[in-house]
């Protein structure tokens, strides 16, 4: 078994994440990783209000492992982040835009953060704005010089 930092954080037996991909993560899905010693997540960002309860209670039904959520910051997610965190959701996880309103609230709230970032600038604000863990993907190429 390998056991990390990250684990301990997380509260997971195994450094696996299941990708939190739009409309192909679901309650039975997330709670299956989780049952496994992942972390399974659930995308919220598409889903109406209601939806959200719905999938965060169905997955808690199924799993007493840890598992979280992910919103992509295209838009104004703050309702859904609300809807989250009052479901009693401890794990957020987000992507592209400025994190820092989501952090605090979500940090206010008792959650961990991680946030995704393709940049190194992006990463230097996601530590900034106190994300606890930076993912880095590489959907942009950042020129950077070495001297």
């Amino acid at each position: 078994m390998i056991r990390t930092a990250f684990c301990d954080l997380f509260g997971i037996e195994l450094p696996i994440i299941q990708a939190p991909i739009a409309s192909a993560t679901c309650p039975e899905l997330a709670a299956a990783v989780s049952n496994s010693g992942g972390l399974g997540m659930l995308s919220v960002t598409w889903r109406q209000p209601e939806e959200i309860r719905t999938v965060i209670r169905k997955t808690r039904a199924l799993t007493q492992k840890p598992f979280g959520v992910n919103l992509v910051l295209e838009t104004d997610m703050h309702d859904r982040l609300n809807i989250c965190l009052e479901e009693g959701v401890k794990i957020v996880s987000l992507f592209w835009g400025e994190p820092a309103r989501y952090i605090r609230a979500s940090h206010e709230a008792g959650a961990l953060v991680t946030h995704s970032v393709g940049t190194v600038s992006e990463a230097e604000d996601a530590v900034s704005a106190g994300a606890d863990v930076i993912v880095a993907q590489g959907w942009r190429l950042e020129v950077m010089s070495v001297i």
